[in-house]
């Protein structure tokens, strides 16, 4: 089920998507803002693909997409960081 109601039934944001019960984003979650300045905390294992057009498009596994002004490049980055997070690396010696 699409749209409004559809988020709405999955405990959803009717504007955005982003769940009701998670406040300030998660462990997984990535910081991006809407072209409208609403701050959304993204899943970063649901993502599916980004798009610059100018601004980014964020496609997400379940079909919904952001457009937010965050550039793909700051996505990645921030995707990059929490996954280096989870890793010890070793001693580069």
């Amino acid at each position: 089920m699409n749209g409004e109601r559809g988020r709405e039934k999955n405990g959803l944001s009717p504007q955005s998507g982003v769940s009701l019960t998670e406040e300030g984003g998660g462990k997984k979650m990535i910081k991006v803002t809407r072209l409208s300045g609403e701050v959304l905390y993204l899943n970063i294992f649901q993502i599916e693909s980004m798009e610059s057009i100018p601004e980014t498009k964020i496609k997400m596994m379940n079909g919904y997409y952001f457009l937010v002004k965050d550039s793909a490049d700051s996505v990645l980055e921030q995707i990059r960081a929490f996954i280096n997070g989870c890793f010890v690396w070793g001693d580069k010696k």
